[in-house]
């Protein structure tokens, strides 16, 4: 693990991390039915593997709380409605068990929406950046870790520790 990661752990370990829709997707999946990470057969979680689903894990227990949004789990849930149908009733079925020990912040819609940054981000995204000065935010976008960083958010990029974590 590099310096930059391990500072910004240990800067947020007692307040907490907001992680994005697609990771939590990769750890209700994972969670589920590990085997279904890293394959063709459902595609929202085909580019992560199943050591990207144990890194994740191993990193969310380095903070006191994970936090999440009504924005997020929705997006989460509806991306896992996807799945084949012989999957899906049984994988949401896990949904509650696997995010009860989250702290939900509760953001309303029109005043992220109000963001500049609405028309280029979206509104999960920006309810993620309304509510996460206190938090750092995990996420696997390039471009949104980028912009948080910007504006004076912290955020760590979950590609950048992948494969070096694997290891960890």
């Amino acid at each position: 693990m590099n310096w930059y990661v391990e500072d910004l752990i240990t800067r947020f370990q007692s307040k907490g991390a907001v992680v994005d829709a697609n990771l939590l997707l990769l750890l209700l999946i994972g969670s589920y039915d590990i085997e279904l990470v890293g394959h063709d057969g459902f595609k929202r979680v085909a580019k992560y593997a199943a050591e990207d689903w144990a890194t994740l894990r191993r990193l969310l227990k380095l903070f006191k709380v994970t936090v999440t949004t009504p924005h997020i789990l929705t997006e989460v849930s509806n991306l896992a409605a996807q799945l084949p149908d012989h999957h899906r009733s049984a994988c949401l079925g896990t949904f509650v068990e696997r995010f009860k020990d989250f702290a939900e912040l509760k953001t309303p819609s029109l005043q992220a929406a109000s963001r500049a940054e609405f028309t280029f981000l979206g509104l999960t995204d920006c309810v993620i950046a309304e509510s996460a000065s206190n938090y750092l935010v995990i996420t696997d976008d390039l471009r949104f870790s980028n912009y948080l960083n910007r504006i004076g958010l912290e955020s760590l990029n979950f590609n950048h520790i992948r494969t070096l974590a694997w290891n960890w």
